[in-house]
């Protein structure tokens, strides 16, 4: 009698975890965090858009200038902004940090070419470039 009592009491316990557990009920939060997971993967990918990072508050931005979409990447949080709508987009942990690694790995690669051009357009010594200056 006292497992019997023992295991209706489990029973109950599991069947109330499983009735509060909210990622049951996030089927449709779910799809439209993948959405805008997959929005902010192509605007950061595009060559056109502008990738903004604010070392303090540590929001991202995406700038597209082609489909006039504006994106801010928060801690939990997307929010896609249009001149005809706003959307706020909650999102999982797991899901921000694969975000903003991706989004950090394509600033860091225009970082890259960025310097690459910047290096190799020297075309004066330093001694040119210190005469050039005097002379003016």
């Amino acid at each position: 009698m006292k497992h019997t009592l023992r295991r209706i009491t489990q029973k109950v316990s599991i069947w109330t975890i499983r009735m509060m557990d909210p990622t049951k009920y996030r089927h449709s939060a779910h799809m439209y965090e993948s959405t805008a997971l997959a929005i902010c993967r192509k605007l950061a990918a595009k060559d056109s858009s502008i990738l903004l990072l604010s070392p303090i508050s540590g929001k991202r931005y995406i700038k597209s200038e082609d489909s006039q979409i504006y994106v801010i990447i928060e801690s939990h949080l997307v929010t896609i902004v249009n001149h005809a709508y706003s959307y706020t987009i909650p999102i999982e942990l797991k899901s921000h940090e694969q975000l903003t690694r991706m989004f950090d790995k394509e600033v860091e690669a225009r970082r890259e070419l960025m310097e690459t051009e910047i290096r190799s357009n020297i075309k004066h010594s330093l001694t040119t470039i210190y005469n050039n200056l005097v002379n003016e």
